[in-house]
């Protein structure tokens, strides 16, 4: 990093040539001839970014031509540090809207999506091909420089984030097609669950509303060694979050609309049917700790998302119960006894007492020990109690004798 720093300076002094009466396109030309690949595609980016500065050529073309040369590396560490200063060099000079650098000869947001979109693809090879380069025996430590580089293919997805002409119809048809393209492709269980994260964390919440099914679909796509749960965990609790506190009737045209979309398609019916598939494909083999940290994820979106349809609920309710007869559980296991107080706890706020008249409710108690039935039964009569429903007589036939 501290070699980026000093090229910067050697930028400032190539402006200052220009300004003695020095041709860019003769400093470009120049650095071309450096003797060693590395050095001189380091100084022809340098210069490119002092040319796009001076406005003596289109910028499309001189990133055009930047993304040619720099195909010439492909020793995996040296490629990406290589293509990372690239980005970096680049991130203020793209034709973005409302930016200098915007125009009929220098290009639109879209040749500046292009551009990253492009450095993205060759990042992720060279990040993936990294892991093929030390034998056996160096494998292990291989992985760990690799996770600690994955930073540099991300900052791709972060600029793209942040382009000011970034808009949903340039997201769902360049953006996000190309990205889940280079993701399923590359086959790589690091390079795939790193760049699905980066896209869930990246990009607005509205925006995945509206492409939730094509982001599900591709979940299906992905190496079986990907952990699918927790893509789907941080999906939902960004969407949740959203629905509770972002969407609002006195949000963005964007909110409204996404709402809107959301209305039209069935997230909740989306969202099982892809967590169905995890539990019958992969609930074998998966901790029964995990998958009841999913269902509980998969409650609290749930709850803020549609807050007063109990018939989904129940269906959570389930398929957890599914879970449980299928998978023997310790009930000494702190962890999953947490989880399941959680999940019957987590539809008092919307439900109150009526989560009593769920047939799946009672049912899940029985594979709690005496002192978590007892938190539960406590939350549920300070919910009855905060609700104004208080009554001498069970009005559920009996049920709160669950706890016995």
């Amino acid at each position: 990093m501290m070699t980026f720093d000093e090229l910067a300076f050697l930028e400032s002094h190539f402006i200052e040539e220009q300004k003695k009466g020095r041709k860019m396109s003769d400093l470009y030309e120049s650095v071309q001839h450096a003797g060693n690949i590395i050095p001189r595609l380091y100084l022809l980016i340098t210069v490119g970014s002092a040319y796009i500065k001076t406005k003596e050529a289109p910028v499309k073309l001189i990133l055009r031509d930047l993304l040619d040369m720099v195909k010439g590396v492909q020793q995996p560490i040296r490629g990406l540090f290589l293509r990372y200063y690239l980005l970096k060099m680049m991130k203020d000079k793209l034709p973005d809207v409302g930016t200098e650098f915007e125009g009929a000869e220098n290009g639109d947001v879209t040749d500046a999506i292009d551009f990253i979109l492009q450095n993205m693809s060759e990042m992720n090879r060279l990040w993936v091909r990294l892991q093929h380069l030390s034998s056996q025996k160096d494998k292990d430590m291989r992985e760990v420089e690799r996770n600690e580089l994955r930073v540099t293919v991300g900052e791709n997805i972060i600029r793209l984030s942040s382009l000011d002409g970034l808009t949903f119809d340039n997201y769902s048809t360049m953006i996000l097609p190309k990205i889940l393209e280079i993701i399923v492709i590359c086959k790589d269980t690091l390079a795939q669950q790193y760049l699905m994260e980066c896209v869930i964390q990246a990009f607005p919440d509205d925006y995945h509303l509206k492409t939730l099914e094509k982001l599900l679909e591709t979940t299906a796509q992905l190496n079986a060694n990907v952990d699918i749960k927790s893509i789907f965990i941080n999906l939902m609790e960004k969407l949740s979050k959203y629905a509770g506190d972002g969407a609002t009737p006195e949000g963005t045209p964007e909110e409204q609309e996404a709402m809107a979309a959301a209305q039209n398609v069935n997230i909740f019916k989306l969202f099982k049917q892809y967590i169905d598939k995890i539990i019958e494909e992969q609930g074998k083999t998966i901790d029964i700790s995990r998958l009841l940290e999913l269902e509980v994820a998969f409650m609290n979106f749930t709850i803020k998302t549609y807050p007063f349809n109990l018939d989904y609920v129940n269906e959570i309710l389930e398929s957890c119960n599914q879970i449980l007869k299928s998978t023997p559980i310790n009930n000494n296991d702190k962890n999953c006894m947490k989880l399941l107080v959680k999940l019957l706890t987590v539809p008092l706020d919307s439900a109150s007492v009526q989560v009593l008249s769920m047939n799946h409710y009672p049912s899940l108690m029985q594979y709690m020990k005496f002192s978590n039935k007892r938190a539960v039964a406590i939350k549920i009569v300070k919910s009855v109690i905060k609700d104004g429903h208080a009554q001498k007589t069970d009005p559920e036939g009996g049920k709160m004798a669950i706890v016995q």
